[in-house]
């Protein structure tokens, strides 16, 4: 069925999370309304789905909000309850709450020959059970067929477990053993007074090994190869992420042994926190040094949850787990654990979009790195996916908002979409990037500065700092010094809110440490600034030039 001339397109969404929900606010800041499913009775995504008690953001409310419904309070790590909140206010606020329809699972996606696409729909309570779901509610059953001139897949990442398949797993079980995926973990008081083995080392492992460890007899982290670079939630009385500014995210990648040897030395020297704590500071900074890890080569792991467990309540680190035998589990270097009553499987979700079920579109989209901004494929311009993407810091807001800021400007007719050379050359540059800097991340892993910056680019929303410096350098300091502030993809462009912009970028944070915050500003300034010169003159590879300076 096309789409009748001069009529606007109707858009599909699938997913209710916070990718469905930033597609549907910015499709309507166009004037274009959406159809929104989701799978369960509420929005909220992973976290309102799949949390567990005590569960916070990694991230803190220093920068982990959309462009234009900025948080007052930016020292805090939010509950996961408190996120499922701020998500239903800004649903609120830009009233699209009308265009979610809940209790809808998308079972099939078919590519029309005219054009668009038939999604089948199938309607019942698919509710898991989750706390945040309330009590179940009576929904008619049903299922039907709609059709779509564009579809928006914003189901993310975390649809369909990973549970590795070890040999023996029957018998653990037989001797009652449990085994399950971190995404039926819900609270660590199940596990009070037992041996539980925690399997994988990301934020989930981390987390979920920090928080059963306060409870269990015996807590084992076995993790296949050495953590991402960890990062703690908290240093010195400031979410430790007030730090992560425009000058440090800007240096040269190829600078990453400078950056791990820099984070050691702060690590093992700080200054505000309590004896044990500065301990598990010390091994965060070992571990980072031994796994030759930082935020310039490999993902980050904001949680110290797995030294904390070590230090505070006597953990262990084990290698992969080799195979059972019984409630004996036997792990790669040889070493066994016997009697053990638990294992959580922190081991991440398949890439799959479960909606899809014909082969070739699925494998079309199967790697988000061979797609244009990790969401479009570049011979199919009326399909796209958001949310799958892992910047390696910051977070994962601001690189959904920008997609759907630019699926927006696209479907609207507002900017065409490049052409087939422009994509490939851009999608050759982000593989040939992350291949070299980042070669131990995900395929859907992306260098956030570099890909914010060049998804707002091609909005026309990236700040230029040179003719702001001139006409407001006060705020230009707070743009390059303070935290990042994803107000500044607001300034200018479409979309623009320049005034609450600004208002939201002065007030920017920044911890109160001067000499600390001076020496390190000062440093990370003239290191910037060097490498600059280094690039005017044609100095060094690509690699050894600044990055994330807009404009």
């Amino acid at each position: 069925m096309k789409q009748e001339i001069g009529s606007k397109p109707k858009v599909g969404v699938i997913g209710g999370g916070v990718s469905g929900i930033v597609t549907a606010k910015e499709l309507k800041e166009v004037g274009i309304e959406c159809e929104c499913f989701e799978m369960m009775p509420v929005l909220g995504g992973v976290f309102a789905h799949y949390g567990w008690k005590d569960g916070r953001l990694t991230s803190s409310s220093v920068f982990t909000w959309f462009s234009d419904f900025p948080m007052k309070e930016r020292q805090k790590h939010l509950t996961w309850e408190e996120w499922v909140d701020y998500l239903n206010r800004y649903a609120v606020h830009f009233g699209i709450l009308d265009q979610f329809r809940f209790n809808c699972k998308v079972v099939d996606v078919k590519q029309c020959s005219e054009g668009g696409y038939d999604l089948t729909i199938h309607k019942r309570n698919w509710s898991n059970g989750h706390s945040s779901h309330g009590n179940p509610e009576k929904v008619k059953e049903e299922i039907f067929t709609t059709h779509y001139d564009y579809l928006v897949i914003g189901s993310g990442l975390h649809n369909t477990p990973n549970l590795p398949k070890w040999n023996g797993v029957d018998s653990f079980r037989s001797c009652g053993g449990t085994l399950l995926h971190s995404s039926e973990f819900r609270d660590a008081a199940e596990f009070k007074g037992k041996n539980v083995v925690v399997v994988g080392a990301g934020e989930s492992g981390s987390d979920i090994t920090y928080h059963v460890s306060n409870v269990a007899k015996k807590t084992y982290s076995s993790m296949r190869s050495g953590t991402g670079v960890l990062f703690p939630d908290k240093a010195n009385g400031y979410t430790a992420d007030i730090r992560d500014n425009r000058i440090v995210w800007s240096f040269p990648r190829a600078l990453w042994p400078l950056v791990v040897a820099s984070q050691a030395k702060f690590f093992r020297t700080v200054n505000y926190e309590p004896a044990q704590r500065a301990k598990v500071f010390k091994m965060a900074a070992d571990m980072n040094v031994k796994n030759r890890a930082s935020g310039f080569n490999i993902n980050s792991c904001k949680s110290f949850g797995i030294p904390e467990a070590i230090i505070y309540n006597n953990a262990e680190i084990k290698p992969n787990i080799s195979h059972f035998s019984g409630k004996s589990i036997h792990f790669t270097d040889g070493s066994v654990v016997d009697e053990v009553d638990a294992v959580i499987a922190a081991t991440g979700y398949q890439m799959d979009i479960n909606a899809i079920k014909d082969k070739d579109l699925k494998e079309k989209f199967s790697n988000p790195r061979l797609l244009w901004k990790n969401m479009m494929a570049i011979d199919q311009k009326d399909l796209f996916i958001v949310g799958f993407t892992r910047p390696q810091n910051i977070n994962l807001v601001t690189c959904c908002e920008l997609q759907a800021r630019t699926i927006a400007l696209i479907v609207s007719g507002q900017k065409g979409v490049p052409s087939k050379e422009e994509m490939e050359s851009d999608i050759s540059k982000h593989i040939e990037h992350m291949q070299r800097t980042f070669s131990r991340g995900s395929k859907t892993l992306v260098d956030f500065h570099c890909y914010a910056d060049g998804l707002a680019q091609w909005i026309g929303c990236a700040p230029d700092f040179v003719s702001t410096l001139l006409a407001d350098p006060m705020m230009v300091i707070n743009m390059v010094f303070a935290p990042f502030c994803p107000c500044q993809y607001r300034l200018v462009g479409p979309g623009a809110t320049p005034s609450l912009a600004r208002d939201a970028i002065m007030a920017s944070p920044y911890y109160q440490h001067h000499r600390e915050r001076l020496a390190r500003d000062m440093s990370g300034f003239f290191l910037l600034l060097t490498t600059g010169v280094w690039s005017l003159l044609g100095i060094g590879e690509e690699h050894m030039r600044p990055v994330g300076l807009a404009g």
